[in-house]
């Protein structure tokens, strides 16, 4: 029997949390399950406790890569293990609570139009949860307003006709989350879920935390971004040049920030001026926007 929901964990040298997160997952209250456990080459026990798990539950299958393939490329592997209906990504060292899956997969078969799901950040929205997005609607919230897309794949449940539909993640170190949401964004629906489905937690070794305070991720994501509004966005003409903007305004902000944290001013300034910003635009980002 196929499954609805396809749990998958990806894994690499997590041993210190891959239990806890098995757990959660296995004390779900939504029990029509498998999960797919994609050990990347860890070398400190991680396989053991996967495969002590799948020993006693017959919903856990654990799977060796022969060759470390990186965080996204497993993603796309673990998604082509899978035989459920939707995707649900578990970081290795994240949990969920005992009715997170129930919620997801419930608001997702409200809408059989949506290709994805995200639980967002916001504790009061205008309507109450589940909230149905038309894909002009996602990518002008994104855009010009308050993005629903800034959370990663723990937060996220997806269609899997609809992630094989567009390839998956494209690979892309740092850039693959954005990227893939406004994929999917672009050519079916989303919804929009209450915020803490997911406990995420937070150390050194995390890719969050490597991701932070880095000048070139945050001018990648500005480059990818701006690539998708002039060659894939979904706006309206009307309105896309005020998007590209607002997007200038904001990398604009958010490097100068950077660099008085790092008090590295060389640093903004390469950047600033790789980006093609103009002066302007870095004054209207530091004065108004956020």
């Amino acid at each position: 029997m196929i499954p609805t929901l396809s749990v998958l964990v990806t894994v690499f040298n997590r041993a210190a949390y891959l239990a806890a997160c098995l757990d959660s997952v296995l004390a779900s209250t939504w029990q029509d399950l498998e999960v797919v456990v994609v050990d990347d080459g860890s070398t400190d026990g991680s396989v053991n406790i996967a495969a002590a798990y799948a020993a006693r539950d017959g919903r856990v299958r654990i799977y060796r890569n022969e060759r470390n393939l990186g965080d996204y490329p497993n993603r796309n592997r673990a998604a082509g293990l899978a035989k459920g209906k939707y995707l649900k990504y578990v970081d290795a060292d994240d949990l969920i609570y005992r009715h997170s899956l129930q919620v997801m997969v419930e608001a997702m078969e409200l809408y059989p139009d949506a290709g994805l799901g995200l639980s967002w950040n916001v504790v009061d929205p205008a309507t109450p949860y589940p909230i149905h997005s038309s894909p002009s609607e996602v990518h002008a919230a994104h855009f010009l307003g308050r993005s629903p897309l800034g959370v990663g794949p723990s937060a996220a449940i997806i269609r899997r006709a609809a992630f094989e539909e567009v390839g998956g993640f494209s690979g892309r170190q740092f850039l693959g989350d954005t990227e893939l949401w406004l994929k999917l964004t672009s050519r079916w629906a989303m919804v929009s879920m209450p915020p803490a489905l997911v406990w995420w937690r937070r150390h050194a070794g995390q890719q969050m935390a490597l991701e932070e305070d880095c000048p070139e991720v945050l001018t990648a994501r500005f480059l990818m971004q701006a690539s998708w509004l002039r060659n894939g966005g979904v706006l309206a003409a009307e309105v896309r040049g005020l998007a590209e903007s607002r997007l200038r305004q904001h990398h604009a902000r958010r490097i100068l920030a950077l660099a008085l944290r790092q008090r590295q001013p060389a640093m903004a300034w390469r950047l600033f001026r790789a980006s093609g910003l103009g002066l302007g635009e870095l004054l209207r980002g530091v004065g108004k926007y956020r």
